[in-house]
């Protein structure tokens, strides 16, 4: 349930981003974002372009009009309006000047036209002739062919020229042009179209330059075609252009959760079995993805901002985690999503994935908080490096040092990022970590404060288990740090009655004395339940819990069941004399059990050899082998001689025989 709600997370915002994004970008209204070009291109300036191919046009439809109609067409109105003005000022009734009109003029009008300009004032007579100077002039400024003339006639009497004129006046000043408007050219109106359209077709496109940096547009400026333009050519639009193509997206990130569910269930099935180390996983992805979708909206103003893309991140936390296999697999599926928020930006997703493979392959053996940051800032180093060398692979010098800088910044906040986030997951998952170990291995931890106080020599004992512990576990290959801390709290129970035990009672003082062997026992062996219930208070991590329930397992307390024994009491039970807790179920465990048995026989010897030493080990080894207490721990014969070895080694050099220094006496009267 959790990976499939990170799972609609993912392709909800994915699916956000790649809708188209025409809402959010539309001609004539205002940017709601400012975009920087991320590379520099070219694009079309289709309203400039076009300008120029209708210019190219009219230059050639120019090269077909003879001029000399037009004029001819002009002086024709002239004579005729000088010759109205006269016969309108003369004398005979309104019949006889227009039939005078028609007879002399020379132009063929309608009686109702002729009787117009007759009546036309005389103040009202030059604007008369302005505008049908201008419906000619204005139809005869392009080709008008044989078979259009009848076109341009008939778009004159529609009235769709500018005319101050109106009524009657407007009628016969249109009614007159188009009379007057003749063919200025002998070519057909196919022949013309052609050689324009020709014409246009050569002219070369207006391209407009973009370099890299330049802002294409800024938030609140209102969008024009080009602009709109650019913005496709850059990238800054969606790739996506279709309903179907975001299904597309959606489908490549239910594919990636498909290829995850398959690896965890094939490589990791701890992590698929345990809802807590789930809820880990998908933590480190959310938080990854949020980030970088965060970084892709301001990259869309400047690509530096796409190296802080924390890739880095997803690298270290599930190398310190988990395991670096893991790790990188998390760092590949990151990096196909980094690709995807970024809308294909090569470089920026280059650089993220290189960094990532730098968080898994740089973290190593991190033990403390300081190792990490180490870690963090050679990640840093070769994010910073990736960064500058994509600047330069994008041909944009100038950038160099930024670019290096952003990523820079970015691995150190991949590096603070999983350092913040160590413990919260820590707790979340459950997983044990170096530094968790080295924090509680501390004398300052509470637990280990009490042991000193009230059991002092609980403690030193436990420092000694916890050196050959962690010696053995580091000749077999287990966990040598969990071996150690898990040595200086195995016994942490003793604190309840710590004068009950032998290495804290007061030389020749016995406390078991007075009491009988079979409640002695249960007094011994009291010890590891309290212990557990001290480490479950205290909130110690189970790995350490474990060891404490089963550093003893099932063993018998031979020495008070030898007393009852001795003792004759009847009906003595073995049973009632063994730990009740788990027997070892790791390695480190069952070294801590043999390493707690032979510190305590070692000890005890009198004048400890090597040879005595490696004879007390072997013994011991082969008892609790024998008892079955092993059978869980999965320690092989051949960890077993190592541990042997290993253990010999470390005693002999605690316990090796001692120079025995001469005593000077003072001789009498020396001062």
């Amino acid at each position: 349930m959790v990976s499939l709600a990170l799972l609609l997370v993912v392709i909800a915002m994915l699916v956000m981003e790649y809708v188209p994004r025409s809402l959010r970008f539309e001609v004539g209204k205002p940017s709601t974002e400012t975009v920087i070009a991320t590379r520099a291109f070219e694009v079309e300036d289709t309203v400039e372009t076009e300008r120029a191919r209708q210019e190219e046009r009219e230059r050639i439809a120019g090269l077909f009009v003879n001029p000399q109609a037009e004029t001819q067409a002009l002086e024709e109105l002239d004579k005729f309006l000088i010759l109205s003005r006269n016969i309108a000022g003369g004398e005979g009734d309104m019949s006889s000047k227009v039939e005078s009109l028609r007879q002399q003029g020379g132009i063929s009008l309608d009686d109702d036209t002729l009787r117009t300009i007759v009546s036309i004032p005389e103040e009202e007579a030059a604007s008369f002739h302005t505008t049908v100077a201008n419906l000619v002039t204005s139809a005869m400024e392009d080709p008008v062919t044989p078979d259009g003339l009848k076109e341009v006639r008939d778009r004159i009497l529609t009235g769709n020229g500018q005319s101050q004129l109106a009524g009657k006046a407007r009628k016969a000043a249109e009614t007159l042009a188009a009379s007057l408007v003749r063919t200025n050219t002998p070519y057909s109106s196919e022949t013309i179209e052609r050689d324009m359209q020709a014409a246009a077709e050569a002219v070369r496109p207006v391209m407009v330059r973009y370099e890299s940096g330049q802002r294409i547009v800024g938030k609140g400026e209102i969008i024009t075609p080009l602009i709109l333009d650019a913005l496709e050519e850059a990238g800054a639009l969606s790739p996506v252009s279709t309903y179907q193509q975001v299904m597309g997206i959606a489908l490549m990130v239910l594919l990636l959760y498909v290829m995850s569910v398959y690896f965890f269930a094939v490589f990791r099935p701890d992590v698929t079995a345990n809802w807590r180390y789930t809820a880990t996983v998908c933590l480190i992805f959310l938080v990854f993805f949020a980030l970088a979708r965060t970084f892709a909206v301001f990259a869309d103003e400047n690509v530096l901002w796409g190296y802080l893309v924390p890739l880095a991140m997803v690298g270290m936390l599930p190398a310190i985690l988990f395991d670096r296999f893991t790790a990188l697999f998390m760092v590949v599926i990151g990096g196909a999503v980094t690709a995807l928020v970024l809308k294909g930006n090569v470089y920026l997703s280059v650089a993220a994935l290189l960094g990532g493979m730098a968080g898994v392959m740089l973290v190593r053996k991190v033990h403390t908080r300081e190792d990490l940051m180490r870690a963090a800032a050679w990640v840093s180093l070769v994010v910073a490096a990736v960064a500058a060398v994509t600047v330069t692979m994008m041909k944009e010098l100038r950038f160099l040092p930024l670019a290096g800088l952003a990523g820079l910044g970015g691995g150190v906040l991949s590096g603070l990022l999983a350092l913040g986030a160590i413990p919260v997951l820590e707790r979340l998952s459950g997983i044990l970590t170096p530094m968790h170990l080295l924090e509680l291995a501390s004398p300052d931890h509470p637990l280990l404060r009490e042991l000193i106080s009230k059991a002092p020599g609980t403690y030193s004992h436990s420092v000694i288990v916890g050196n050959l512990a962690a010696s053995a576990a580091q000749e077999i290959g287990a966990d040598a740090l969990l071996a150690r801390v898990g040595s200086y709290y195995h016994d942490i129970g003793k604190v309840k009655r710590s004068s009950f035990f032998v290495e804290n009672q007061p030389h020749g003082r016995n406390s078991h004395e007075h009491i009988k062997p079979n409640l002695s026992a249960l007094v011994i062996s009291s010890h590891v339940k309290e212990g557990v219930e001290l480490a479950k208070k205290h909130r110690l991590p189970r790995e350490i819990v474990d060891i404490i329930r089963q550093h003893h397992g099932t063993t018998l307390i031979r020495y008070f069941y030898a007393r009852a024994l001795e003792e004759g009491t009847e009906g003595v039970n073995e049973s009632r004399f063994r730990y009740p807790g788990e027997r070892p179920r790791s390695k480190e465990a069952a070294l801590v059990m043999l390493a707690d048995a032979v510190e305590a026989t070692a000890k005890s010897l009198d004048k400890p050899s090597a040879v005595k030493l490696e004879q007390v080990t072997r013994s011991i080894i082969e008892e609790r082998l024998e008892d079955g207490q092993l059978a869980d721990s999965s320690l092989t014969l051949g960890d077993l001689e190592k541990t042997t070895l290993a253990f010999t080694r470390i005693l002999s050099g605690m316990y090796h025989e001692r120079v025995e220094y001469p005593v000077l006496l003072k001789k009498e009267g020396a001062s």
